[in-house]
């Protein structure tokens, strides 16, 4: 009799758990749903139509035929590429590069840390500023600098020959944040691999080439896909110091999303920004898979 009147409790106890797990989400979620979701869904819903501040209509794919035909959007999407592509092979293998070395801890390598990480503290309009002064044709750093060897330098910034490759050189050697990735994941390499190594004679550049390169795969691709989806979203630097000209020549597709936006063509911008989400999103997914980011290598 005694043993008829148990009860289970561990199933009230789960369906309690299930619920306060459920009650400890609910904020997050709604959070997500309201600045993530929710815009994703109003960006793609409106991609379709023709939008500005007094009337909303629905033109099916009109706006993404527009863009094979937009000359305008197909510079854009040429600048971010060119900008992605500086950022992937020159950015980051430098970043890389300096934080294996520095990660040996060679003399003043914290003065060097410091120096290289200072960038990353400043904001991209003081950035730009920084380089708009550099880049500018009378009083300049970098034409200065020229005068001194008997090179007169351009306008850098509103030559259609130097303004593509000014641009892009405000941001290429900006390497802190790869540089300290890099020397963490180096502080993480087993010290008895490297001492193995050592004994079998490899030297010390045979060690990084052959040892640490290739256990740095995952921060690699972790510092590449931050590069692409940087260079992606262009905007403050180019806007600040150029604003997409001369004639086009260093507009992104972010800096173009924004004309659209202040040209009341609400509909047509929220297309671009469409095309931008989901190339990041395909570059998110390629990068996975090529650095298998995420799989332990020890």
């Amino acid at each position: 009799m005694a043993t008829s009147k148990l009860r289970p409790t561990h199933g009230r106890a789960i369906h309690g758990m299930g619920r306060s797990i459920a009650l400890s989400l609910l904020p997050g979620s709604l959070l997500f749903a309201v600045f993530i979701l929710i815009p994703l869904a109003v960006l793609l819903v409106t991609s379709f139509t023709s939008w500005d501040a007094r009337f909303i209509e629905f033109t099916r794919v009109d706006n993404y035929r527009r863009l094979a035909s937009d000359q305008v959007f197909w510079n854009a999407f040429g600048n971010t590429a060119l900008y992605a592509a500086a950022g992937v092979l020159i950015q980051v293998p430098l970043g890389v590069a300096v934080g294996i070395v520095l990660a040996e801890h060679i003399r003043g390598w914290r003065v060097f840390r410091a120096v290289l990480f200072t960038p990353m503290v400043i904001s991209g309009a003081a950035f730009a500023l920084i380089f708009a002064n550099v880049y500018n044709p009378r009083y300049g750093l970098l034409n200065w600098a020229l005068d001194l060897v008997g090179i007169q330098g351009p306008d850098w910034l509103f030559n259609v020959n130097t303004s593509l490759l000014a641009v892009a050189g405000t941001f290429v050697f900006n390497i802190g944040l790869f540089m300290v990735l890099t020397m963490t994941e180096v502080a993480a390499i087993p010290i008895e691999i490297l001492e193995s190594a050592q004994v079998d004679g490899a030297s010390r550049i045979q060690r990084r080439i052959h040892i640490v390169v290739p256990l740095l795969r995952h921060v690699t691709g972790t510092c590449v896909l931050l590069s692409l989806l940087a260079t992606l979203g262009f905007f403050d630097i180019v806007f600040i110091l150029t604003r997409g000209g001369p004639a086009d020549t260093t507009v992104t597709l972010a800096v173009y999303a924004y004309r659209l936006y202040t040209a009341g063509q609400w509909g047509y911008a929220n297309t671009v920004g469409v095309l931008i989400v989901v190339a990041g999103f395909l570059l998110i997914m390629l990068m996975r898979r090529l650095f298998r980011i995420g799989e332990r290598d020890l």
